[in-house]
């Protein structure tokens, strides 16, 4: 009978342990350099994290100059209401890495790539920024703090 126990006991551990696995499968890592490509950006009304106001309109973040009939972009404002909130507002770090140009010594393109498709935790913007805003980001984060 105490068999049968120790069956069920070490069946029950296996159990749990493959569950425990199986959760942290689900957070795709990657090894920096390595960005995962997810594909062509899909339109979404949906929060994708924390942090992350998908219903802030995104005009807000650019002034229009009545002068010349363009609009120019505060990347610093899109910043603060998109990215902040898991990078910092300092640009520091926090869920997110820091994005300061000391750390930062990847090709620009690479930024924009993983700012644009998103990469395991980071969310895809592609579809809620334009290009432009996405390379004003990318300016921003490699220049110095004001």
């Amino acid at each position: 009978m105490s068999r049968k126990w120790f069956f069920i006991l070490v069946a029950g551990i296996l159990v749990l342990a493959l569950a425990a696995c199986a959760g942290a499968a689900e957070v795709p890592t990657t090894v920096p350099g390595n960005e995962i490509s997810q594909g062509a950006p899909e339109d979404t009304d949906t929060d994708t994290a924390e942090g992350h106001d998908d219903d802030t309109d995104a005009d807000a973040a650019t002034d229009s100059d009545t002068d010349e009939g363009t609009t120019s972009i505060n990347a610093a404002d899109i910043f603060s209401q998109r990215c902040s909130g898991c990078h910092g507002e300092d640009r520091g770090g926090g869920r997110g890495p820091a994005l300061l140009p000391d750390v930062l010594t990847k090709d620009p393109a690479s930024y924009k790539n993983t700012i644009t498709n998103g990469s395991g935790p980071m969310p895809v913007w592609g579809n809620r920024l334009s290009t432009d805003e996405i390379n004003a980001l990318v300016e921003y984060i490699l220049s110095e703090p004001q």
